[in-house]
């Protein structure tokens, strides 16, 4: 095993590590501030990633592929919000994750 190599897979666990941090803090924070099981913010994230990566493959812009990835998660986010979300806030929070008969 080469240094380089090694160094490339530290910087990876941390990485990952990094991303896996962040969506555990996202769903705490959701939680803790609003009293909302919310596991879509994981989904969102990869929704935006993958806008992105398609921008940046069709435009070759980093600019380009981050508004894109930005305006992908806001539509989506915003289309969950309304027609999910806001109906579950007063609801239960076994109603948050698991989905029950009767809305």
């Amino acid at each position: 095993m080469t240094a380089t190599l090694l160094l490339a897979q530290l910087l990876n666990g941390l990485q990952y590590g990094v991303l896996l941090f962040l969506l555990a803090a996202g769903l705490t924070l959701v939680f803790g501030i609003m009293s909302f099981v919310n596991l879509a913010h994981g989904s969102l994230y990869m929704v935006g990633a993958y806008a992105g990566a398609l921008a940046y493959g069709i435009s070759g812009s980093f600019v380009v592929a981050l508004g894109a990835a930005m305006a992908a998660a806001l539509a989506i986010g915003l289309a969950l919000e309304v027609t999910i979300v806001s109906r579950l806030y007063r609801r239960d929070h076994l109603d948050h994750v698991l989905r029950r008969s009767a809305w």
